[in-house]
């Protein structure tokens, strides 16, 4: 049975909005600092040297995607800061752990919602969701 959690402080609102904001402005891909993709072009070369080129395109291409998506958790977590709903599971209503939030400040789940969730996703194949995405995949055409 889950015990009843307290609000979070004035200090550890401060701590974690401190935190995201820290992370925040550690992203690479930081629109503020005018980071821009830089994608390598190659003119001639060879097959491996073309090869390489897209290789490395690709996983900059991917780090950028993930950073673009976590920004827009970071976003919508110091969000909940002036709603006042910083801290709250979004399944159950009731208040995260500090410890949860200092490891991972955009969770949205308290722990025991974020596991029961997890075990849900991992024994239904229809209806699984993209950790990378967000989105609900639709699985159901590829059993046909």
């Amino acid at each position: 049975m889950a015990e009843k959690m307290k609000a979070l402080t004035k200090k550890q609102l401060e701590t974690l909005k401190n935190k995201l904001m820290e992370e925040r402005d550690s992203l690479v891909f930081n629109e503020e600092k005018g980071a821009e993709l830089d994608l390598a072009l190659l003119n001639g070369g060879d097959d491996v040297e073309q090869s390489i080129t897209d290789y490395n395109n690709s996983h900059q291409l991917r780090f950028r995607n993930r950073e673009v998506f976590y920004a827009k958790k970071i976003e919508k977590a110091l969000k909940k800061f002036d709603s006042n709903e910083f801290g709250l599971c979004t399944d159950c209503g009731c208040w995260i752990k500090f410890e949860r939030l200092l490891a991972r400040p955009t969770a949205e789940m308290c722990i025991i919602c974020k596991e029961e969730s997890e075990r849900d996703e991992s024994s239904s194949f229809i209806g699984r969701q993209s950790k990378s995405l967000g989105k609900v995949l639709d699985l159901t055409g590829m059993l046909a």
